[in-house]
């Protein structure tokens, strides 16, 4: 996707539908160019109901979206891997570090935190990056947007977004 789509799909969800669930359709959509369906699956899990499958289950419930491996399989087997999970919240929610999400990453290398204005990325429960796409019309970084009007998608920031999406070895170190 590019940067221009982005920009206009998340403007569709900040003057149209303000809600999370278009923000993880649009997060997802991203995530999934840069998923190796040869070796991994990215699945939406965040209707699952708790201790259905203890792999998806953490100490502070289910993510929203999980990277896997192609082998794996639902229930109570152990065929599989899961490699890393996202949380998405609503553009208007600015992403607070709770106890939420400190309990979705305990156990998993990778972990996104998103808002689609915001991208942080934890590996191995230390933040490694954080992403701003937008800016206010005074450059300071834009973390949230309630209020009901249009943004512009930096250009530098989205391929920054690109670069590190392109970068992680989900499988390895």
């Amino acid at each position: 996707m590019d940067k221009k789509t982005y920009e206009r799909k998340i403007n569709d969800i900040i003057m149209k539908c303000p809600i999370e669930a278009g923000v993880e359709i649009l997060v997802y959509s991203l995530l999934d160019e840069f998923i190796d369906s040869k070796k991994l699956s990215l699945v939406d899990i965040n209707r699952i109901r708790k201790n259905k499958d203890p792999r998806l289950t953490t100490s502070a419930g289910i993510p929203d979206i999980a990277v896997l491996s192609n082998d794996f399989q639902f229930g109570d087997t152990n065929k599989g891997e899961v490699y890393g999970f996202i949380e998405v919240k609503v553009t208007g929610e600015k992403l607070n570090e709770t106890e939420q999400i400190s309990g979705q990453m305990e156990d998993i290398k990778h972990y996104f935190y998103t808002n689609g204005l915001v991208w942080k990325y934890y590996k191995n429960q230390m933040i490694r990056e954080t992403i701003f796409l937008a800016q206010k019309e005074d450059e300071n970084e834009l973390d949230h947007r309630s209020i009901f009007e249009p943004l512009t998608i930096k250009e530098e920031k989205y391929n920054e977004l690109i670069r590190l999406l392109k970068g992680i070895d989900w499988t390895g170190g």
